[in-house]
């Protein structure tokens, strides 16, 4: 028998000793609590807002806002959007000709000269084939059908101000209305009520509204240090933060290693393994 060359040996003696450290951390790492948590845990007691600086546009309009979760190792972050201010604009993917498509959110943010953008809708990665399984309308057209059973995000335009409304479900007639819609998951706030769910940790995109829609929030929130993306919050962690930032509705976007905040095109919020995701939006400046 012909014995393996010393380098042969040594690199795959690497390849091995490298696995056996990634899943030694894996296996080592501590998912959190199952419960959910209590807002003077999740949250500041007071709320500081920090604006965000973006020529020719009110002090106010761009605001964001974070904690680190330290009980369990967990951090998130809001943008807060002032959708009355002019000169606002809706970039979001896929069009129809993009279906398909995937990319991480940050390139999307960069391409698209974003003040903020956020993933949305979840997709169907067991089949590969990376196609949005909620409702996607773009610019008035629908690319991806409704989904009964999912919440949406819808945003009209008139008289130059955007305006953004959640509903519950994806009923047709309500699409109708507006200009975009995108789908995710749940609602887990309504009308100030929150919902109960499984109380799974994950990392976790969701939107929330105020003031009949004229404030559009955009959070995420991920286990810091967290390869598995099991530490994070559950929704119902995800709905006191948000009733307590202001929101008076919520609901969740695709999360796990989905997850993505951005911030001048810049990654305000991802998890540790970040997947590429096939549809997103964000608020931009009109050209």
């Amino acid at each position: 028998m012909k014995k393996l060359p010393s380098q042969l040996i040594a690199v795959v003696f690497l390849l091995l000793l490298t696995s056996c450290k990634t899943t030694a951390v894996l296996l080592a790492e501590k998912y959190t609590n199952p419960l959910v948590l209590p807002v003077e845990e999740l949250c500041p007691e007071e709320i500081e807002w920090t604006n965000i600086e973006v020529a020719d546009l009110p002090a106010e309009t761009f605001q964001m806002t974070g904690n680190i979760v330290k009980s369990t190792n967990s951090q998130w972050k809001c943008i807060k959007i002032d959708l009355d201010t002019p000169g606002l604009e809706i970039a979001a993917t896929p069009y129809r000709e993009d279906l398909g498509k995937h990319f991480y959110l940050k390139q999307f943010a960069q391409k698209n000269k974003t003040i903020t953008a956020i993933n949305t809708v979840p997709f169907d990665l067991d089949g590969r084939t990376y196609i949005p399984v909620s409702v996607v309308k773009i610019d008035g057209e629908i690319i991806c059908p409704p989904t009964q059973l999912y919440a949406v995000l819808g945003i009209t335009k008139k008289d130059g101000k955007l305006r953004a409304t959640i509903r519950s479900t994806q009923e047709a007639e309500q699409i109708a209305e507006f200009d975009y819609a995108f789908g995710g998951f749940f609602t887990i706030l309504d009308n100030n009520r929150i919902f109960e769910f499984e109380k799974y940790k994950r990392s976790r995109s969701a939107a929330g509204i105020s003031d009949g829609g004229r404030f559009l929030y955009l959070f995420a929130g991920c286990g810091i240090n967290c390869p598995t993306g099991r530490n994070g919050f559950n929704f119902e962690e995800c709905a006191l933060i948000l009733q307590k930032l202001g929101c008076d509705s919520a609901m969740e976007f695709d999360g796990g290693h989905s997850t993505g905040l951005t911030l001048k095109n810049k990654n305000a919020i991802k998890p540790s393994l970040q997947r590429k995701v096939p549809a997103a939006f964000g608020i931009k400046i009109s050209e």
